[in-house]
């Protein structure tokens, strides 16, 4: 592979060969590059997400509480108000409550939930109700009795809100999922939004407080940027050791033209990555630029992989006398054909990396 040089704001020319890597790459001129914005912080790249503000609650809440999740596996009969008693016919003979999933017995008929009679099997391998020997391997399922539960009337979960419906138990499920007396946290709770709503007045809460909802979203992007300052402050006294500076890439795939990483101090002297998303061949180069000097150095640039022992490692070492103060760096670094395949996009993030091996000279 060979380095070329590219300049902020003027094209680049061809340089010499670096160490050669196992593949050869034409020498072609990079297309020029903007200087990228000065400052400690990430400029390129979308913002990592802070979640979707103002979108509905997750599907995991309850049934009947704002959600469309399923009353039966949320709801089981001990819960549901039935409108009359349950007949005896239809309980379960552990909890006296509507068989849920019910099941019966081969040999004595009696009839119990699935869930309470496999907990009480693995307790003790007999009938709770005569003694009689018994597995799980004697129980089948109760069609009918699943069938008359169903029918059975019940109100709904939210009747003590308000909420006047009653109906099959079958049907409980479709009316929880648009109950306008239904539960539900607004969506910017996770931004520090205490209200309590219902369906029926959660659009009127969110039209009539976008102003104070648009504070706790400042006020949670506020801390997301204090806590990347902190971040990347730990990140640099970490990378002092080995003198090595680490570029994660999100949405590599996306990007198109050249991008440049934060400015970094290694061997005395302010540097910046950048990347040419414009290369030959679905290639991106990889340059290393002199910030506010005129210096050279030898490095090291470091593509990594899931598997630490596939990284792809380039080494530099011919930065051209002719190109101080400009990028320098190989062409075809980066293949973007099969970047995701070979495995060195995680998350959709690219990691390059580099290490300064030799001390600054001119």
């Amino acid at each position: 592979m060979s380095s070329v040089a590219v300049s902020a704001g003027t094209p680049g020319t061809p340089g010499r060969s670096s160490v050669a890597a196992p593949i050869t790459q034409p020498l072609t001129r990079a297309p020029p590059a903007p200087a990228p914005p000065s400052g400690n912080v990430r400029s390129f790249g979308a913002p990592p997400s802070t979640g979707d503000f103002g979108a509905a609650p997750p599907a995991s809440s309850p049934a009947c509480h704002g959600s469309a999740a399923p009353v039966r596996s949320q709801s089981p009969p001990g819960e549901v108000p039935f409108c009359e008693t349950v007949p005896e016919d239809l309980a379960c003979g552990i909890c006296f409550q509507a068989a849920a999933d019910p099941v019966v017995t081969e040999e004595c008929g009696h009839l119990f939930c699935r869930e309470c009679i496999t907990m009480a099997l693995d307790r003790k391998k007999e009938c709770p109700i005569d003694r009689s020997p018994l597995t799980v391997n004697e129980l089948r399922k109760d069609v009918r009795t699943y069938r008359k539960v169903m029918a059975l009337n019940v109100f709904c979960l939210n009747k003590r809100g308000g909420c006047q419906w009653k109906g099959a138990y079958s049907d409980l499920e479709k009316h929880c999922e648009r109950c306008d007396f239904a539960p539900m946290r607004c969506p910017f709770a996770a931004h520090g939004c205490e209200y309590a709503a219902t369906r029926k007045n959660l659009t009127e809460h969110l039209n009539a407080t976008v102003a104070q909802h648009l504070l706790y979203v400042c006020a949670t992007t506020t801390r997301l940027v204090e806590e990347n300052t902190a971040l990347q402050q730990e990140v640099d006294l970490m990378q002092r050791d080995d003198q090595r500076f680490v570029w994660v890439i999100p949405n590599f795939e996306a990007k198109k033209g050249p991008v440049y990483s934060r400015k970094f101090s290694a061997r005395g002297l302010m540097w910046y990555l950048g990347v040419d998303f414009e290369g030959p061949d679905q290639h991106a180069g990889v340059y290393l630029f002199a910030e506010g000097h005129q210096r050279r150095v030898d490095f090291k640039l470091i593509l990594h992989n899931v598997a630490p022992q596939r990284d792809k490692v380039h080494i530099v070492n011919d930065w051209a006398s002719d190109y101080k103060g400009k990028g320098w760096g190989p062409l075809k670094f980066i293949d973007r054909a099969t970047i995701a395949q070979a495995g060195f996009v995680v998350n959709g993030c690219v990691r390059v990396a580099t290490e300064i091996d030799s001390d600054p000279f001119e």
